[in-house]
């Protein structure tokens, strides 16, 4: 087993940052980051069983206001540009299916921020819905091609949200696979409540580390003696099962009005065959309708989340 870790200047967490428990430990398993081959260190909780990275960061270089401009080169707008337009195809028949439906469902009336917006390809759909749209993007190449879509962005650092969207209150606050990147999730929670109306709701959905296809990832990679899954690596500080979740959304003084187990669209395998698909008239639409009626830990590969303050 390969267990080298680099050294670090950042400290390694005492508390879990899910539940504030001190009964943490080593799982022997690491996370990579892809561009410098360091390994981070991977915790368990025993108390809420929830895992994540030991040695994070203080801060996020890319959304600090100083580091704007290298993360907002040309070439780098480009290369999201790119990117968001290969995705296109996983949104238009994901989103529809999932979590729209859950929005029009539980929020209480039609202003909603999507957090962490990426290029924006949810909120295009949900303004030709006569939704009231506005996202947030730390990253300021997303947050260009977020703009070139129409729609409007407000961009900064997660931990000043409040003063970069002032007064604004939303019925509905959507984020999709952003939770597992956020470095403090119960106190970005607890700021989050402030921007939200009366009876507003928070929609987060994010990879779900109870799910059985994790569960076998993990057996096989300590069956070959590998300690680097996969699906552990940077920037993922947070890996969720569903029970550390709850805890975690009761930890910032939220009620959890549901948590659905699903199969989305960003699975691997999807991934992999869903573009294929689209030379089938009406094909990829059936596919992403019954991929979004799965509620199953044996088949998700995601949690979402619906919760309001307490």
């Amino acid at each position: 087993m390969n267990s080298r870790v680099t050294p670090t200047q950042a400290e390694i967490v005492s508390h879990c940052p899910f539940c504030a428990s001190d009964d943490i430990h080593d799982t022997q398993l690491r996370a990579l980051e892809d561009s410098s081959g360091r390994l981070y260190l991977v915790y368990e909780c025993g108390s809420c069983t929830g895992r994540f990275v030991a040695d994070r960061p203080g801060r996020i270089e890319k959304v600090e206001d100083e580091a704007a401009d290298t993360f907002s080169s040309p070439e780098r707008v480009a290369q999201q540009r790119a990117h968001f337009a290969w995705k296109r195809i996983f949104d238009e028949n994901d989103y529809p299916y999932s979590i729209i439906p859950l929005i029009e469902r539980w929020a209480p009336g039609r202003r909603v921020l999507d957090l962490g917006c990426g290029a924006s390809q949810l909120l295009p759909m949900l303004m030709k819905r006569g939704f009231d749209v506005v996202g947030f993007e730390g990253d300021p190449a997303r947050a260009q091609v977020a703009r070139e879509n129409g729609v409007t962005i407000v961009s900064g650092d997660w931990r000043k949200i409040g003063d970069v969207l002032g007064p604004h209150r939303f019925d509905c606050i959507v984020s999709d696979q952003v939770f597992e990147h956020m470095l403090d999730p119960v106190g970005t929670l607890r700021s989050l409540k402030a921007l939200l109306a009366d009876d507003g709701v928070l929609i987060f959905r994010f990879p779900n580390e109870g799910s059985w296809r994790r569960k076998t990832e993990l057996a096989w990679a300590r069956l070959r003696g590998n300690n680097r899954p996969l699906s552990y690596f940077v920037d993922h500080w947070n890996y969720f099962n569903e029970r550390a979740a709850r805890i975690c959304f009761s930890a910032a003084d939220y009620e959890v009005l549901r948590i659905k187990k699903d199969l989305s669209l960003h699975g691997f395998l999807v991934r992999k065959v869903f573009p294929n698909l689209a030379v089938v008239p009406g094909l990829p639409q059936f596919i992403a309708r019954t991929i979004a009626s799965v509620d199953s830990n044996a088949l998700s590969n995601g949690l979402t989340v619906v919760s309001r303050p307490h």
